[in-house]
Parts: structure tokens; sequence; C-alpha cells
């Protein structure tokens, strides 16, 4: 992947999936006796507590954590959700509020919206899957499941990283202080097929039914029924395929929170 193709220098745009902030933080449960972490994220491990005993199934919890550099993995739609409810809610009680006046109004509960999920860049070397120069080529041209390659921007301080998937942590909004760069609309369509194959297709294979459809004219196409998420494409020979839609993006100049929630002074 180039810069160009996956960096967008738009940061002040409204929070948004593939945004990487450098100031926020990590964080994991683990047992009380075992502090074990994996060589890439050892060096978000700051902080150890332990948590109280259970009475019940387990024994005491360690929470660890640390600050990290973080990308936003949250879709658009759920970073202002409840904000939209809420305005929604809010004209159909007054019919003669504007959806502006709404929407500002929402705005101005620090209730809302203020949880968002993130995952670590860490550094490729680390990565246990990058074991040798087959694995890492791997993991840096996206075919290794739950790693986001990130192209180097020495710039941005952006050198040797992936997103790592598979550590996710929910961080309240107000951590995100400073955004270093956005995903470009491309790249943020490539981070969602890797959330979909890291979470549920794992392994998608197309191949073989797409050469088998070569020179096949498509004669019909079904719409997902509810509850799916693939159409349906039938061939004249009679063969059916099943594809996922491609994701959509969130249009940028709809409404949506415009900035993160203040600090309340104490």
């Amino acid at each position: 992947m180039s810069n160009l193709a996956t960096y967008s220098n738009e940061i002040t745009r409204p929070l948004q999936q593939g945004d990487i902030f450098i100031t926020s933080g990590v964080a994991r449960i683990v047992h009380h006796n075992d502090s074990f972490a994996p060589r890439a994220w050892a060096a978000y491990d700051e902080t150890e507590s332990t948590l109280a005993e259970s009475n019940h199934f387990m024994d005491a919890l360690k929470f660890i954590g640390g600050r990290a550099a973080v990308m936003v993995l949250s879709h658009d739609c759920q970073l202002d959700k409840e904000i939209n409810i809420a305005a929604r809610a809010l004209m159909k009680v007054d019919a003669n509020l504007s959806e502006q006046a709404a929407f500002t109004k929402a705005e101005a509960d620090d209730e809302l919206d203020r949880f968002v999920i993130v995952s670590p860049l860490v550094d490729v070397d680390l990565v246990y899957a990058a074991r040798d120069q087959n694995s890492l080529a791997d993991i840096l041209s996206a075919r290794t499941v739950g790693y986001f390659p990130l192209p180097d921007e020495p710039t941005l301080s952006l050198e040797g990283v992936v997103v790592d998937l598979s550590y996710r942590t929910t961080v309240d909004r107000l951590t995100l202080t400073d955004r270093l760069v956005s995903l470009s609309d491309p790249a943020r369509l490539r981070l969602r097929y890797a959330l979909a194959r890291m979470d549920s297709l794992r392994t998608p294979d197309l191949s073989s039914d797409l050469i088998e459809a070569v020179g096949q004219k498509i004669v019909d196409i079904q719409l997902p029924k509810k509850g799916r998420q693939t159409i349906e494409l039938i061939l004249d020979n009679g063969k059916r395929i099943e594809v996922l839609p491609k994701p959509g993006n969130t249009p940028q100049e709809g409404a949506s929170r415009r900035s993160t929630p203040r600090k309340k002074k104490p």
C-alpha cells in the first residue's frame, strides 16, 4: 500500500473509523498469578492493578494497561448513534424544533457516545506471527488475519507498525486527544474487510467460484433476506455464487458530533 492510498490529511473531520491517535491507551484483564504479555504488547504494560477477588467463579483478576498509539475501530454509525437517537427524539417531542437545533441540543449532552473501541499500533518485528521473512511479508501484504498493515510515513512517526486487531479496548473518547492522521476512504474500506475477516469471515475464498464464473452470464441477482449479509448471483449455467456486499461509507456532511465532549470542571 502506498502512503497516498492510505493516509488522509483531513484530520479536522469528525471522529471516524480508522483515525490514529497518539494519546489514548489500551488495557486487558489477566489472571492475578500470570502477567504474561506478548512481546508486541509489553511496551504498553505500564500499570498493573489487582481487582477484588470474586467470591463465586474465579480467583482475583489483574488489570494491565498503559498509554498507546491507537486506531479507532468503531464504525462511524456507532460513533454518533446516541446523538442521532437523541436528536430525533427531541424533534418528535417538539415539532417546531429544527434538525440543526435538535442536534445542537443533543451534542450538549456529554454522556452521549462517550465510548470507542480501539486497537494499538505495534512494532511488526515484535509480532509472533512475523517469525520469518515469508511470514512478515504475509503480514505486510494484509494476508495474515488479525493485523492491519500501515505503510511507513516517517513524518508521522509511523515506521514498521501494524494495527493489532486482536487487542481491543473500549476507551472514553475524551482520551482521544491528539489525532495524528486519518485513513483515506479506500483504506477505511480495507480496514472494514480486515475486521470482517478477523471476526466473521476468517478465510473468505471466492477464487474457485470466480474462475468457474468466467464467461458465464449473470441472469439474476437475489438481494439478501432479513438477517443475511450476502447477495446471491445466479449464472446462466445454473450456478449460484454468494458475495459479500461492499461496505459503505458514512457521508461526512451528515449529522455527527463535531467535537469530543469537554471534561466537566470539578
